[in-house]
């Protein structure tokens, strides 16, 4: 069996058609949106990052003075962002106002945000944090319209909550695929994998915390899921150690140079490295899947709304990955070897067999592969 050239379809024209409009229920995840905690951080140019105030007093947010005023803050008059802190979640919007007055040094820098079990409760919330910050540098120290909101909102809150692209990241998905290009399908084989994946980020933060939650759906399935840390900082390492999988964004360019003690994939820009600087090999079928999924785009949905693009690409990569999963796992439950029509079938390329090795082998999943000699050198360079 011979490897297929570049221009060579996985796919006839009606079974493209079928993979790109083929029907996609996004997951619906149920969670409690209770908020934990509501709170102000400010930059002291005498003390730094401090909590300013928080409610209640009780609830502990030890380092979220880092997270909510990011590196680099000083340089942006508005940002979001979000983050794990202790298992819970945050979202916070920060606002600079320029003022006159040698204490401040001509700036007054302040986050409003809340705390929540799970991240996508937060997503609400995003419209009423940036109010509340805008009025918290207006009117320093008045905390009444936080408390009050706080309490309202824990009365009247509902669920469920769907991990589809919230309203504040439309276009976010559409963004990352045109940024990362044919790589964008490297970062899916990456969250198939669960690896350690670390994009890099400068403020404003919102755009690449959106792209860790698109990353976040990209992979969502039943078989696999991945772990979405948001934003982290230098003084997040000891947990980036010892997470076995996730998903985080930084400006902290210092966790670069820490390479595999703390991620196994970088992003920068359009590059997608190892943690020795090596860019990852783009396969020939990761080009046709582009290739197809990108004139999908342009063609059929070009002119669309930027939410129903959204959709189709993550619709594309959900069905992808089903297939793929499932494929797998008949193979494993019929006890047979994987054959060149089944590698058709779940949309993969003879140059895909190194990295479906190694997915079989990471699931523990007991199936034979073929081999064509003339892909022989693709599987030296990947194992």
């Amino acid at each position: 069996m011979q490897c297929s050239d570049e221009s060579e379809p996985l796919l006839t024209l009606q079974e493209q058609s079928d993979l790109i409009n083929a029907e996609f229920s996004p997951p619906f995840i149920s969670c409690d949106p209770k908020l934990l905690s509501i709170f102000v951080v400010a930059f002291d140019t005498r003390a730094g990052n401090v909590v300013e105030w928080n409610y209640p007093e009780s609830y502990s947010l030890a380092g979220v003075e880092f997270k909510a005023l990011p590196s680099g803050a000083h340089n942006v008059q508005h940002d979001i962002m979000i983050f794990e802190l202790a298992n819970s979640f945050g979202l916070a919007a920060y606002i600079m106002k320029q003022v006159d007055n040698t204490a401040e040094r001509g700036a007054r820098m302040k986050s409003v945000g809340v705390i929540s079990s799970n991240y996508l409760a937060l997503f609400q919330h995003e419209e009423k944090l940036v109010e509340l910050a805008q009025e918290s540098v207006e009117r320093p120290g008045a905390y009444e319209q936080l408390i009050q909101y706080f309490a309202e909102y824990n009365q009247s809150f509902s669920v469920p909550v769907s991990l589809e692209m919230k309203s504040n990241t439309v276009g976010s998905m559409y963004d990352l695929f045109k940024s990362q290009g044919v790589q964008i399908f490297t970062l899916w084989k990456m969250l198939l994998l669960k690896k350690r994946i670390l994009l890099q980020c400068t403020p404003p933060i919102s755009r690449q915390c959106s792209y860790v939650l698109c990353l976040a759906a990209l992979c969502h399935s039943q078989f696999t899921q991945s772990y979405p840390l948001f934003y982290v900082t230098v003084n997040d390492m000891t947990t980036l150690n010892y997470k076995q999988s996730y998903i985080a964004c930084s400006a902290d360019m210092i966790l670069k140079t820490k390479g595999s003690q703390v991620y196994d994939v970088y992003v920068t820009g359009s590059a997608v490295v190892d943690p020795q600087g090596e860019m990852f090999p783009v396969t020939r079928g990761d080009i046709i899947r582009y290739n197809q999924l990108c004139g999908a785009v342009d063609k059929e949905y070009g002119k669309k709304n930027t939410s129903e693009v959204d959709r189709l690409i993550q619709g594309y990569f959900s069905v992808l990955t089903r297939d793929l999963f499932n494929t797998l796992t008949n193979l494993v439950t019929g006890n047979r070897p994987l054959q060149p029509a089944d590698l058709k079938d779940i949309r993969l390329h003879n140059s895909d067999l190194p990295y479906l090795q190694t997915l079989v082998d990471k699931l523990g999943y007991d199936v034979e592969l073929f081999s064509p000699s003339c892909c022989e050198e693709h599987f030296s360079a990947l194992l």
